[in-house]
């Protein structure tokens, strides 16, 4: 059982490997992040896709775990119970209905929002 979880360590290890980007440790930050940036560009859209959509499963999951009375909504404060800290602090943006509670679907939206926001500020 050993051996087959190191062969599986060290098949994963090779292919990190394989697709950390090559960049000089005593380059500037700058030529750094220019580095990884064109490295990214590279790799296939599908893996920030399959990323996008395991993380969205996964803040799924806790949503629904924080919402104990299984009503599909979070208040502030089970947001803030639930481990959700940041959704209890941006409440008010996150909540444009005024409901006083929000859903996931309410979550991704302002999560969208915010992403497209940023992306638009940074050109």
């Amino acid at each position: 059982m050993r051996t087959a979880a190191l062969s599986f360590v060290l098949m994963g290890a090779a292919t990190l490997a394989r697709a950390a980007p090559h960049l000089d440790p005593g380059a500037p930050p700058l030529a750094t992040r220019a580095a990884a940036q064109a490295e990214n560009r590279t790799r296939p859209a599908s893996v920030g896709a399959v990323l996008q959509s395991d993380a969205e499963r996964h803040l799924q999951a806790s949503f629904d775990a924080a919402d104990t009375p299984h009503r599909g909504t979070l208040s502030r404060d089970e947001a803030r119970a639930g481990g959700f800290g940041w959704i209890a602090n941006h409440f008010d943006a996150i909540d444009t209905a005024r409901a006083g509670r929000v859903s996931f679907d309410d979550v991704r939206r302002y999560l969208k929002l915010r992403d497209a926001g940023a992306t638009s500020a940074a050109r």
